[in-house]
C-alpha cells in the first residue's frame, strides 16, 4: 500500500495538473482560444464547438524543464502534453512560468485563428492552416520546424496580419464604426441598381457584428439583399484559395416574381438572416456555385438555393472593396432538387446556358424544372 502511495505521489509531483492561464472566446466563430500551463510546459489551443468540423488544434509555446532528447511518446500514448524536444528550443533548459498578466490573445478578422502575446510580444500563433499535414503553428522560441510548432521568425508575414486584425477589432471600439460607415454606402449602391429600398430590416437580433437587409417590394417582384456581411471576412477561404481577397467576403441577394404579405416578408427576412451567419456558424464559407437548403416557400419543388452571380439576368451592384478585399455579391436562385444535383455532379457550367434561357422566369417559383 505504501508503495502505491509513493507511486502516485511521485507521479502527481512530476505531472501536474494544467492551469488554465488564459481563455477568451472567438468574437465571430463557435471557437475558443486558452493558454494551459503545468509544471513542464504550456501550449496555446484552439477548440471549436463539437457541431462543427473545427475539432482542436494546439501549439507549443515552451518548455519550463530541461528540453528532452527525444520527442516523448509514451507521455503522448498518455494523453500527457509533451514538451518540445531540444534540437528546437531557443532554450533548451526551459523557461520560467507564463503570468496570466502578461497574456493576451489576439484573433485574425476572420475569428478562426488567433495569437499568443505576452507583454505585447507574439509567443505563439495557430493560423487556420494549423493542425495540417503536420503543421500546428508558430512559436517564438521554437528553432526550425519542430514537432509540435514552427519558428516564429519576424519576417513571418502573419506579424503584419495580427497588427491589422487588433486595429480591425480596436475600431468597433470608435464612435463612429465599420457598420455605421459602411452602412449607408451598400445600402446606396442597392438604391442604384435595385431601386430604391421600401423596407430596410435589421437582422442582428441586437447582436454582434450588425447585419441589415434590404427590401424593395414592387408590383410584381420582391428583391432581398444583406447589408453589412462583407464587415467580417468568412473563415477558411485561404485554405482553398490562393488570394484569400477575392473571395473572403460576401453580401447575398435574392429576387422573386411574388408579391407578399407583411408576414410573409418578415418569414423570408428572419431565413435569410439564417442564412446569412452561416460561414461563421459552422466555420465555413460561402461562394459562387454553392448551393443551401431553401424554406418550403409558396412551393414544393424548390427547396434549394443556387448562389450565383453568372446568370445574364441579374443584376450585378457594384460594391466598394473593403479592407483590401472585393466584396462578392451572390444571388440565392431557387433550384430543384434535381437541379442541385446536376450542379453538384457536374458543376454550374452544366447550367447556365439553361437557366440563361429561362430568363425573368429565373425569379418565379411556379417556373418548370431545366433537368
Amino acid at each position: 500500500m505504501s508503495f502505491l502511495k509513493n507511486l502516485f505521489s511521485s507521479e502527481e509531483e512530476e505531472f501536474q495538473e494544467a492551469e488554465v492561464l488564459i481563455e477568451e472566446a472567438s468574437p465571430s466563430c463557435p471557437i475558443k482560444a486558452f493558454v494551459e500551463q503545468d509544471n513542464r510546459v504550456v501550449y496555446f489551443y484552439l477548440w471549436g464547438d463539437e457541431k462543427t468540423n473545427f475539432g482542436v488544434k494546439s501549439c507549443w509555446v515552451r518548455n519550463l524543464k530541461k528540453a528532452p532528447a527525444k520527442l516523448e511518446e509514451k507521455l503522448m500514448d498518455k494523453g500527457i502534453p509533451p514538451m518540445l524536444p531540444e534540437q528546437f528550443c531557443k532554450f533548451k533548459e526551459g523557461q520560467g512560468k507564463l503570468d496570466p498578466n502578461d497574456l493576451e490573445i489576439i484573433w485574425t478578422e476572420e475569428g478562426d485563428a488567433a495569437s499568443l502575446l505576452a507583454n505585447g510580444e507574439v509567443i505563439a500563433i495557430i493560423p487556420s492552416w494549423g493542425g495540417k499535414n503536420g503543421f500546428y503553428g508558430y512559436a517564438r522560441d521554437c528553432i526550425g520546424q519542430g514537432d509540435f510548432a514552427w519558428e516564429l521568425t519576424k519576417s513571418n508575414e502573419f506579424l503584419d496580419r495580427i497588427q491589422q486584425s487588433k486595429a480591425y477589432w480596436d475600431s468597433w471600439g470608435n464612435e463612429l464604426n465599420p457598420f455605421q460607415i459602411q452602412q449607408p454606402l451598400i445600402l446606396g449602391t442597392y438604391d442604384e441598381s435595385f431601386g430604391k429600398h421600401d423596407k430596410y430590416y435589421a437582422i442582428d437580433g441586437n447582436e454582434w457584428p450588425p447585419k441589415g437587409l434590404y427590401l424593395r417590394a414592387g408590383e410584381s417582384k420582391t428583391v432581398f439583399a444583406t447589408v453589412g456581411l462583407s464587415l467580417v471576412p468568412m473563415p477558411l477561404v485561404e485554405m482553398y484559395f490562393e488570394d484569400r481577397f477575392e473571395s473572403n467576403r460576401i453580401e447575398l441577394g435574392i429576387i422573386l416574381n411574388s408579391v407578399f404579405s407583411d408576414d410573409e416578408l418578415q418569414e423570408m427576412a428572419r431565413w435569410i438572416s439564417a442564412q446569412s451567419s452561416i460561414p461563421w456558424d459552422h466555420i465555413t464559407f460561402l461562394g459562387e456555385g454553392h448551393t443551401i437548403n431553401f424554406m418550403r416557400f409558396n412551393s414544393s419543388i424548390f427547396n434549394f438555393v443556387w448562389l450565383t452571380n453568372r446568370l445574364d439576368i441579374l443584376p450585378k451592384p457594384e460594391l466598394e472593396d473593403y479592407r483590401g478585399s472585393k466584396i462578392n455579391f451572390l444571388w440565392m436562385v431557387p433550384i430543384s432538387e434535381r437541379e442541385r444535383k446536376e450542379i453538384m455532379d457536374n458543376g454550374s457550367d452544366s447550367v447556365i446556358e439553361k437557366f440563361n434561357e429561362l430568363g425573368k422566369d429565373i425569379f418565379s417559383l411556379q417556373r418548370k424544372e431545366i433537368v
